[in-house]
């Protein structure tokens, strides 16, 4: 389906889903002749609910807690209020860590926010022990990843 010429559309959004439903709208605002034959702002609302949905659940950490409790105690399980209380808490303290990481770039007077600002922050904000279990479970991370990139590059 293609829109008259006389018409134009400016769609500007960091949203996928934002921008799936005005193109949608814009495609339904076609002639009467096209709208008779054409289904398919049906279909792209429906596929708009669908990456509605998905988007919504990508911005929160819901899904790995239950799996990281069952790798622990198979018993247990988690209620809603408390997946959705552990999510804001992970939430804040990824916040909190990016927020300090920042201002040590900006005080190292760097635009980049690298990983030793991320490791530096983690030490600040995270008491004693659990600092440094933080510190070496990233360090950790961040060779695994370092160590995939290089053997990606020999093959």
């Amino acid at each position: 389906p293609t829109l008259p010429l006389s018409t134009t559309v400016i769609v500007c959004s960091c949203h996928p889903v934002a921008t799936a439903s005005t193109m949608a709208e814009a495609f339904s605002k076609t002639t009467s002749e096209e709208d008779q034959s054409i289904q398919e702002p049906k279909e792209a609302n429906s596929m708009t609910a669908q990456k509605q949905k998905k988007h919504i659940f990508g911005d929160s950490f819901a899904a790995y807690f239950p799996r990281v409790l069952k790798q622990v105690h198979q018993a247990l399980s988690l209620s809603q209020e408390a997946v959705s209380v552990m999510d804001s808490m992970v939430r804040d303290i990824l916040d909190r860590i990016a927020t300090e990481a920042g201002h040590l770039a900006h005080n190292s007077k760097c635009v980049t926010i690298t990983s030793r600002d991320i490791r530096m922050a983690v030490c600040l904000l995270l008491p004693g022990k659990m600092g440094k279990l933080a510190e070496s479970q990233g360090t950790n991370a961040t060779l695994r990843t370092s160590l995939c990139a290089i053997w990606q590059e020999r093959k």
